[in-house]
């Protein structure tokens, strides 16, 4: 099943004497195209320039032994879609590769998966674990990460924080289990040799999923009462040690990009030029699974006069009461971590926990952003 609901494309008959005329009149804009044979598998592409694409590869050329030549003969029709952003066309280009070439389609799009950290919380003794999937049995995941070197780098220097062991292996607690070097080092509370309960090792894993679920902000505001309590009671050398855990604390929140939260509360909206003239497009995620877009067109004169502000509000309620989850949502957060870490990327992203807490001022700011290295309507 394809992420979205894939839009009606454009039609373009290959044999049709009006065809030059009709790629002429195609919108100077991005899009996908799907090259429908007489027989065999269909062709999908994308072109930065649709109208020359189609060109080249519909009208006739002087040579009429070239392969094109041969590929024009052998068209049953064309269909094409005008896309707005670089989000726009790799979604849709994904959710049509899913569709025609479903055994294919991730080699073809040459999709990565992305890298998280999760917290798994299924094994008696939880530990960090970096991975590429998203676990089914019970663990907290947090990610997108940028790559898997960022995400070693969180995973250690989280477990730097707190004493949960990082050893993989299922522990046989025994109180002659060799122990490790975290251990020795008293870096881990040593579950394996039976130092600590169960009980209480669960105090510490709950304070490590505090840490991740907030970014250390709780962490935070806990050590800076202390450290500034210390300072007020002259004990400066404790206020001194809180003060260094505090930094160490701030530079392991660093590490982690804007994006990156607990998957199943990875909401968001991406903003992107629409494929009309001054429009703009929403593309909710909600979940970690991609919700249809929302358009907005901002060409008539009158859509200018109405509060956007509040038109966002309603439109959104509206549109996301039944969010989907279809498809694979670790593809569907590929395609988010492709964009969002990308040089090219064209947009931004709004994350949001629930609708009552997206920043609609700037999400209307974004817009108006938007709007203003858009073309006037009829120039």
């Amino acid at each position: 099943m394809a992420a979205l609901m894939i839009p009606s494309p454009s039609v373009l008959d290959p044999r049709d004497p009006e065809l030059p005329a009709q790629i002429q009149g195609i919108p100077k804009s991005a899009g996908v195209y799907l090259l429908a044979p007489l027989a065999g598998a269909p062709y999908l592409g994308w072109s930065s320039s649709l109208s020359r694409r189609l060109s080249r590869l519909l009208l006739r050329s002087g040579d009429t032994h070239s392969r094109l030549s041969t590929v024009r003969q052998n068209l049953a029709t064309v269909e094409f879609w005008l896309t707005g952003s670089q989000l726009e066309t790799s979604i849709l280009l994904y959710s049509l590769t899913r569709q025609y070439d479903p055994d294919h389609y991730e080699k073809r799009l040459k999709l990565r998966a992305p890298w998280f950290v999760s917290l798994l919380e299924f094994d008696p003794f939880p530990r960090l674990s970096v991975q590429n999937s998203i676990p089914r049995r019970r663990a907290a995941t947090f990610g997108p990460f940028r790559n898997r070197d960022a995400a070693d780098a969180f995973c250690f220097e989280t477990s730097g924080l707190f004493q949960i062991r990082r050893c993989s292996e299922r522990l046989a607690v025994s109180a002659d289990h060799p122990g490790c070097m975290y251990g020795e080092m008293n870096l881990c509370m040593r579950p394996c040799q039976l130092a600590v309960s169960r009980e209480e090792y669960a105090t510490e894993v709950a304070r490590v999923r505090d840490f991740l679920a907030t970014n250390g902000h709780h962490q935070l505001a806990v050590l800076m009462a202390a450290r500034d309590r210390a300072s007020e009671e002259t004990d400066f050398e404790q206020a001194a040690r809180l003060h260094k855990q505090l930094e160490k604390v701030k530079a392991v929140g660093s590490l982690r990009d804007d994006v990156v939260c607990e998957v199943d509360r990875l909401n968001g909206i991406a903003l992107t030029r629409g494929a009309r003239l001054r429009s703009v497009a929403l593309w909710p995620m909600l979940a970690g699974y991609w919700q249809d877009p929302l358009y907005f067109d901002f060409s008539q004169p009158e859509s200018q006069g109405k509060s956007l502000d509040r038109e966002l509000r309603d439109s959104l309620s509206r549109h996301l009461q039944n969010p989907r989850s279809e498809g694979v949502r670790v593809e569907q957060i590929a395609l988010l971590t492709r964009w969002y870490f990308s040089s090219w990327r064209d947009g931004d992203w709004f994350p949001f926990r629930g609708l009552e807490d997206l920043n609609y001022r700037r999400l209307v700011r974004g817009i108006s952003n938007l709007l203003r290295g858009m073309p006037a309507a009829g120039g």
